[in-house]
């Protein structure tokens, strides 16, 4: 497994704006950079989405990957429960108050079944997709 890749954005918006765009799960700007499609499967009686399947493509490799949602009081966590290609994922976004700002911590560690990706290379990948999602985040909760 790699070691937890974190990043974080400060937003000019109120923490239950921010994790109203974070639940957007459908926006593929919300996931990898190979992300080719997100469809939420199930919602809870809020209406937020609790399991969501994405279609990944990289390389000659496509796969889906079904996650887990599950809501905290600042908090939303994505955790893989099927993928072909996935081991193990989870995707954890915690956000911090601010005064009428919001510090959005996005943490995500992944391990793959893909014989020979070097480490550096997933944790690399995944540092890239996680600030392309900050800001997508950032940019629509500001916007």
């Amino acid at each position: 497994m790699t070691d937890p890749v974190v990043r974080e954005v400060t937003i000019d918006a109120p923490v239950a704006r921010v994790l109203e765009v974070v639940a957007d799960l459908e926006n593929t700007d919300r996931w990898a950079n190979e992300a080719k499609s997100a469809k939420v499967k199930a919602h809870d009686d809020q209406g937020r989405p609790t399991r969501i399947v994405v279609t990944l493509g990289a390389l000659k490799f496509t796969t889906d990957a079904t996650y887990d949602v599950s809501y905290g009081d600042s908090a939303i966590t994505l955790t893989c429960v099927d993928a072909r290609l996935i081991r193990e994922s989870t995707i954890d976004y915690r956000a911090h108050p601010e005064g009428e700002r919001t510090r959005l911590v996005m943490s995500s560690t992944m391990e793959v079944t893909v014989k020979g990706v070097p480490r550096w290379g997933l944790e690399r990948a995944m540092g890239s997709s996680a600030e392309k999602n900050l800001a997508s985040i950032k940019k629509d909760a500001e916007g």
